[in-house]
């Protein structure tokens, strides 16, 4: 069971993660689920497959450039919508086209086929056994790395600029009667958040392969993992990223491959009767 279900299930359900605390960072100041946020993850995978430079050089240049293209989509896709109505929910339709315009444009730049990305060195996929534990170094460095990223904006959200966007969460409007600009927030959430998926589509490259589809799979996933764990919360999003890929790599090993995404949706649905607002939200209440 440890090899076949948690090993794999903690090392994917760590990209899950990821594309979970992305999310986050971009929902807590807008409010806003970016449905184009598989697809920039999806471009960071495919920028660390065409670059040939060292490993960590060609991650920093996908996060970069994922992170400018962020930008852009909250400039002109989730900004003039914001601006309109900002309790609306048109985003979801502007994220959504998006989405599909960037989709397309990578189908044109690249092709179909997917592409190795080798991990960098020392790391290796080659097999280790600790303990009767199989594992690889390159698996235990994504987690450890995923823990990092946690870990930083928890420290982050502890901060003045972290105070500020709590705030924003909250009320908007009486954020911005205190002297808070929650359109310079939003401008930098979309700049981490796009970081954050780059850099998942760097990590997530040498274990999925690199492929224009791989968007897709990754946003919904996430979307389980934000969802299970609390949409907001950053440390529930890790822990819902865990929980479905373990549920999922369950599924795959004692029911069937091909049932693993019902196994997940039955798991997460029980879940979710349970704790409508997942397993670290918090009930809102509100005057009427």
């Amino acid at each position: 069971m440890i090899n076949d279900v948690l090993v794999p299930g903690l090392v994917y359900g760590s990209l899950y993660g990821l594309v979970a605390v992305s999310l986050t960072v971009l929902h807590r100041p807008t409010r806003v689920l970016n449905f184009a946020q598989g697809d920039l993850v999806m471009l960071g995978a495919m920028t660390m497959a065409v670059l040939t430079l060292p490993w960590p050089l060609a991650a920093a240049i996908a996060a970069a450039g994922v992170a400018a293209v962020a930008l852009v989509e909250e400039r002109v896709a989730v900004a003039p919508v914001l601006r309109r109505s900002p309790y609306g929910s048109a985003w979801v339709i502007t994220t959504l086209a998006f989405s599909l315009a960037l989709n397309q444009l990578a189908g044109r730049l690249w092709t179909d086929e997917p592409r190795t990305v080798e991990p960098p060195a020392p790391l290796s996929l080659d097999p280790l056994t600790f303990l009767g534990v199989r594992f690889n170094s390159y698996q235990l460095a994504v987690v450890l790395v995923t823990l990092g990223v946690v870990a930083a904006l928890e420290a982050h959200a502890r901060t003045r600029t972290g105070c500020a966007v709590r705030a924003v969460a909250a009320d908007r409007d009486a954020a911005r009667l205190r002297g808070i600009d929650p359109a310079r927030l939003s401008r930098r959430a979309f700049l981490l958040g796009g970081a954050l998926a780059g850099l998942t589509g760097a990590l997530a490259a040498p274990l999925t392969l690199a492929s224009v589809a791989m968007g897709f799979g990754l946003l919904i996933k996430g979307f389980f993992a934000a969802v299970l764990g609390g949409v907001g919360d950053v440390r529930g999003a890790l822990l819902g990223g865990w929980i479905v890929g373990v549920v999922e790599a369950a599924g795959a090993d004692y029911v069937s491959p091909g049932a693993q995404t019902a196994v997940l949706f039955a798991v997460t649905l029980a879940i979710l009767l349970v704790r409508p607002q997942g397993l670290r939200g918090s009930e809102e209440l509100r005057r009427v």
